[in-house]
């Protein structure tokens, strides 16, 4: 009986001291992480494009560490989730106000072309008249001096006066679309400029990367801004379940903020650094 539970005690030992070195040894890379994916249909892209988007976020790891690292198996208990979010509404939003941003500032560059157009035709009508006004009148001054014009001087004036009021209305007609033309291109100017500041006020400040998450067991993604955004928020929380901390460079896929510098999903030095030493690879 002494001896069984001798063989008992050393063997439980053996195992523990077994547990803590195969524990203390193995890194993340050791094994491959089998994972399934959760998808949200009110995103626009479909689930196997979110698929893809995953397996292609796998990959800078996988041949920085020159391994598999992950791999999509349908069923498996660790989850990617692609969960539809009010920030993700909010950046659907910034799209469509963006588009419209667009098609706005294309009306505003027509109507100014227009508007440019009848200002010079205005002024080129306005000069004109100006110009007839003032020898009609240097002419009916001088025949008033005279005491009258013969009929066939009278009747040309009375024909330059009715050309004259023609002229005058066409001026009057151009001043009136020039003022018209004005108010419309304010007013257009006006609401592109309410839509600049309403997309502003929507992505005026840096966003942090708890556009997705992760808490060991599953990946979190929450919202993305285009297909770049998604692959590197994937890359970024991938290297988060391989053991690997925020760094300091801003150009990492590890910094903690989205930005200009990282949303490539490319791995920099400190990215690789982090990966060597959490997977004691170098």
């Amino acid at each position: 009986m002494k001896i069984v539970k001798n063989i008992i005690y050393y063997g439980i030992i053996i195992f523990a001291i077994w547990f803590a070195w195969d524990t203390y040894t193995k890194t993340p890379c050791d094994r491959v992480i089998e994972y399934d994916i959760s998808f949200d249909d009110r995103f626009r892209i479909t689930e196997n494009e979110f698929i893809s988007f995953v397996e292609r976020a796998e990959e800078p790891w996988e041949d920085a560490a020159g391994r598999e690292l992950f791999r999509y198996v349908p069923g498996s208990a660790f989850k990617v989730n692609l969960i539809f979010s009010e920030e993700q509404a909010l950046l659907y939003q910034g799209r469509y106000i963006s588009v419209e941003l667009e098609s706005q500032q294309s009306g505003i560059d027509s109507l100014a072309s227009r508007y440019q157009s009848v200002v010079r035709r205005y002024e080129s009508v306005l000069k004109e008249y100006e110009t007839q006004l003032k020898k009609y009148e240097q002419q009916v001054e001088y025949w008033n001096a005279q005491g009258g014009a013969p009929s066939e001087i009278y009747d040309q004036l009375q024909n330059d006066e009715r050309i004259l009021d023609a002229q005058f209305n066409e001026a009057e007609n151009l001043r009136r679309n020039v003022n018209q033309l004005a108010d419309e291109n304010n007013n257009q100017i006006e609401d592109y400029n309410d839509g600049v500041s309403d997309y502003n006020n929507l992505f005026k400040d840096p966003k942090q990367f708890d556009a997705g998450n992760t808490d060991g067991t599953e990946i979190n993604i929450y919202s993305y801004d285009g297909n770049q955004e998604l692959m590197t928020l994937i890359t970024h929380e991938f290297g988060h379940i391989l053991g690997i901390d925020h760094v300091d460079d801003e150009s990492s896929v590890m910094y903690y903020l989205l930005n200009n510098q990282n949303k490539g999903g490319v791995l920099k030095t400190a990215d690789i650094n982090g990966l060597n030493l959490s997977c004691r690879l170098k």
